[in-house]
């Protein structure tokens, strides 16, 4: 799945990639793997705030809370 998800990244469609990713996250798969993927992704779509709230999820399942956080926030800046 992880493969598949990274495959419809870099196609270009977010919201089924995102849509893998969120399986992996709330199994706790590949996290690292994830939050490698979705901040690499970022480069590409910084203004994307579905990634940025995915990648908060990701760093919230992996207990790295202050990068959660930091993630959540600029996802938040982009929603104003």
């Amino acid at each position: 799945m992880l493969h598949q998800a990274k495959a419809e990244l870099d196609r270009g469609d977010i919201p089924e990639a995102l849509l893998h990713y969120g399986k992996l996250i709330k199994r706790g798969k590949n996290l690292e793997e994830i939050i490698r993927d979705l901040s690499e992704s970022l480069y590409r779509y910084p203004v994307e705030v579905n990634i940025w709230q995915a990648l908060g999820d990701a760093y919230m399942r992996a207990n790295r809370l202050k990068e959660a956080l930091d993630a959540y926030n600029k996802a938040e800046e982009l929603i104003r």
